[in-house]
């Protein structure tokens, strides 16, 4: 029977965070297609000689201006190639414009730009519009194209003002009447668009549209490139991800001490030579189930007298949700429990048990941090946990945001005294099954059952009436001096957001600020944190002293959650579930002050439902099925809710959930070279590739996606792969991500955002982990404490961050309002 052929269609991403979207989208409709990625500023000694390997191209979307060279790269080079090496091109966005601008025409800006709005193209019905005379796609664009007197370009489609005058307009009589949204050459074979047919809320017309430009294109190569490409003819197969972090890593380093062993001090009195891991076994797991009846997590803190050493505490018993706050977890530590710490200055691992320290090279394992965190988890295996809940024991920390941006190659500055990620491996934990009414002590340290039996013995013991109870503290006895930001600073700040929107070099900026709040030195902050819950109750709270941090959040955003990995079938493949649960689009319960009566979900629904709201959701929602596409692959994503209003105790919120699936099959991996790189590396730093390197490099594999730059031999994709795929969160950065961060970094003037804008949460020794947003949060290190003018009074310094999404429809006294709510919804702690 003879193979499919499978076709090769090369994707130039110009720096965007929906490319991976087009790439998944090209392969989930043309089925026999194969796409590789490359970044336009690959370096390619000889173009024309490299893109006779490939069947089409498509010049992606991306910031900037089409006449900016560094910001278009190889696709200005594609309208230059001589006739003897055309071959089909589609322009998308920036594409688009570029086609535009290199044969006559020019780009100008809109008065108001459109960023994840929906309006209605209407086309001329021909070439690749054919059947197609009216769409409803999505648009991202500051900038619009003129044809211009040359007649080398044909128009296709044009977005009319009469047509969409029946919809809800961002500034009706502003923009031009006619928009040009489509045009094509009228002797070369290339078309493009000025809008995003891959957008999750583009129609499925808008989608037709590839079909008829790959009929459009493979008629064109029958007729004019009768000679096949240079590329084999392969069994067509499941498509693979691209795009991941796929570090080519096995355990090693003091991580792969188990944290019963010791650490061996050096002469040097701090460094010390790695150990091996011929000695890592996989954990059992030993625990007790109790029933509930009626314990609470600050009970259980008092009974287990957890007191002022380190503590972490996930919290979703204040409100707890089915599908988001169904567990909480307490962290049980001791003397012996190891921390993992990692600092961006430096570049270094620490690793701590008791008195002892050691640090790990990160060379060996991808040279990235998360490498090395897959490795550590790697080696690190349970059997024997209850699979109804979703922690057995693991690392629980956070990442903050300077380390989230560093996987973006945007560069910052940590501080040497305070870590920018910490982890504690916790191996004794207590889960509340908050669904099912159960507690759950459990334990992965060899030969612990004793205190399993001591923990629950004294959890089964006590009832709640007998037991004395933390009370939330008196907000008076802080004594808090509150330090607002400052609102003509921040206007500011909105409006410089905005020119950057106008000049095309982003579609939605996250801008962010803080406030602090001097108070009272707690030794303890555990009392103000039950304050917090109970005025700002979330399904994803947390208190967390870790590393001289505390962090005390009422987060109601989950980043991302992924299911420990299960067998699928009979096959070996093995299946786990990523879910993303972002949050855009916010509104107050009561407007008008806690005096006056709540506004209702139905009222919060329809003021959700404007165009600025729903624009500020779907960019993040593009933007993470991007992130989440470059890991799991095409056909392996979904999205089961889209822009949906959630009741909170301050805010309704319109989130959204993105899932996705992971497969790993290690037959099919064994086998199959792996050209990866993180989805928006930075410029420069992809290796010369030839059309030689490709052909050997794909070889008689199967039909698969690949993105070109360094060669790796492929591990199974985890969790933590998309992990470090995805950060920094997309709900708090805007898109295109690495630009935004970049342009964010500048507007907030370099000013650290610390953990608020990172990550919390757990690595579960199942191969599950859950992780929140840090907003709604306050966060005080240790030597931030000062003593008060004229007395030995310490003083705590607490820090609160707030933003919001700018966009192109944004006001100022909106924007300044809506951080000033989000503020006070974590400031009431203070009373």
């Amino acid at each position: 029977m003879p193979r499919p052929k499978c076709y090769r269609i090369l994707l130039i991403d110009a720096y965007d965070s929906f490319s991976n979207n087009i790439a998944s989208l090209l392969e989930e409709r043309l089925l026999t297609v194969q796409v590789v990625v490359i970044k336009i500023d690959q370096p390619i000694a000889d173009l024309p000689a490299f893109l006779r390997d490939f069947d089409a191209v498509v010049a992606g979307p991306g910031p900037g201006h089409p006449q900016n060279a560094s910001d278009v790269g190889l696709i200005a080079q594609l309208w230059r190639l001589s006739d003897d090496h055309l071959l089909p091109v589609l322009g998308i966005c920036l594409g688009f414009q570029s086609l535009l601008v290199a044969f006559g025409g020019s780009v100008v800006p809109l008065p108001e730009p459109r960023h994840g709005i929906v309006r209605k193209v209407t086309s001329t019905g021909s070439s690749i519009f054919r059947g197609l005379e009216r769409i409803c796609p999505v648009q991202y664009h500051s900038l619009h194209a003129l044809l211009g007197c040359h007649q080398e370009l044909e128009p296709l489609a044009w977005d009319f003002e009469a047509d969409n005058r029946d919809a809800e307009q961002m500034a009706d009589g502003v923009n031009p009447d006619a928009i040009l949204m489509a045009a094509k050459h009228r002797t070369k074979p290339f078309w493009a668009l000025q809008f995003h047919p891959e957008s999750i809320c583009s129609d499925e017309a808008s989608q037709q549209l590839i079909d008829n430009w790959w009929t459009e294109a493979q008629a064109w190569n029958s007729q004019h490139r009768p000679q096949p490409p240079a590329h084999l003819f392969y069994e067509q197969g499941s498509k693979t991800s691209f795009g991941s972090v796929d570090p080519h890593v096995d355990g090693g380093g003091l991580g792969h001490l188990s944290s019963q062993q010791m650490c061996r001090r050096t002469d040097s009195g701090d460094r010390m030579d790695p150990p091996t891991t011929a000695d890592v076994l996989p954990y059992l797991v030993v625990g007790r189930i109790l029933p509930l009846n009626g314990l609470k997590v600050p009970t259980i803190w008092d009974l287990l007298q957890i007191g002022e050493g380190d503590a972490i505490v996930l919290d979703s018993e204040p409100h707890q949700r089915a599908d988001t706050g169904s567990h909480s977890i307490i962290g049980c530590f001791s003397s012996a429990t190891l921390k993992l710490e990692y600092f961006v200055k430096s570049g270094k691992v620490c690793l701590r048990q008791g008195a002892y320290q050691s640090f790990v090279d990160l060379v060996g394992y991808d040279d990235t941090i998360f490498g090395y965190l897959k490795a550590f988890m790697g080696a690190r295996k349970a059997t024997g946990g209850d699979p109804h809940i979703p922690f057995w024991g693991g690392l629980m920390g956070y990442v903050n945001y300077e380390a989230c941006l560093e996987t973006i190659d945007i560069g910052t500055s940590g501080r040497p005294d305070r870590p920018d990620i910490s982890f504690a491996f916790i191996e004794r934990s207590i889960v509340i099954d908050h669904q099912r009414q159960r507690l759950h002590v459990q334990s992965i340290k060899p030969g612990d059952e004793d205190w399993v039996e001591m923990v629950s013995s004294k959890l089964a013991l006590n009832v709640p009436s007998t037991v004395p109870r933390s009370a939330p503290i008196d907000p008076l006895v802080l004594d808090p001096v509150i330090t607002y930001p400052d609102q003509t600073s921040y206007k500011r700040k909105i409006r410089n957001c905005q020119n950057y929107i106008h000049s095309g070099d982003s579609y939605e900026l996250c801008l962010t600020n803080q406030a602090t709040v001097n108070s009272s030195h707690l030794r303890s902050p555990w009392p103000l944190y039950l304050h917090l819950r109970s005025v700002n109750a979330a399904p994803l709270s947390a208190y967390m002293r870790l590393g001289g941090m505390t962090l005390l959040s009422s987060s109601p955003e989950r980043f991302m959650r992924w299911t420990r990995p299960t067998a699928s079938g009979s096959s070996k493949a093995t299946i786990s579930t990523v879910q993303f649960r972002p949050i855009k689009g916010t509104v107050k319960r009561y407007p008008n002050g806690s005096n006056e009566p709540a506004i209702t979900l139905g009222q919060a629904t329809a003021l959700l439902s404007k165009s600025k709201e729903r624009a500020e959701n779907l960019m993040i929602v593009d933007l993470i099925r991007h992130d989440l596409h470059g890991v799991v692959g095409s056909g392996n994503l979904c999205v089961p809710k889209l822009m949906v209003v959630e009741e909170y105790a301050t805010l309704f919120q319109l989130v959204t959930v993105v899932e996705g699936t992971l497969i790993n099959q290690d037959s099919t991996l064994s086998n199959v070279p792996s050209l990866t790189t993180s989805p928006e590396s930075s410029p420069g730093t992809s290796r010369s590739v030839t059309p030689s390197s490709l052909a050997s490099s794909v070889g008689h594999q199967t039909c698969r996606r690949r993105r070109l730059s360094g060669m790796s031999a492929p591990v199974a994709k985890s969790g933590i792969d998309v992990l470090a795929a995805s950060l920094p969160p997309g709900s708090m950065t805007g898109a295109p991500k690495r630009r935004s961060c970049a342009l964010l970094r500048q507007i907030e003037e370099g000013k650290p955002r610390d953990i608020y804008s990172g990550v919390v949460g757990y690595m579960d020794v199942g191969g599950g982990g859950d992780f929140s947003v840090v907003i709604r949060s306050a966060f005080r290190w240790d030597n931030d404490t000062t003593y008060q003018m004229g007395s030995r009074m310490k003083r705590d310094t607490w820090t609160i961050g707030a933003g919001g999404a700018i966009t192109a429809l944004s006001t100022e006294q909106g924007e300044w309002d809506e951080m000033v709510a989000k503020l006070g919804s974590t400031l009431r702690m203070f009373g």
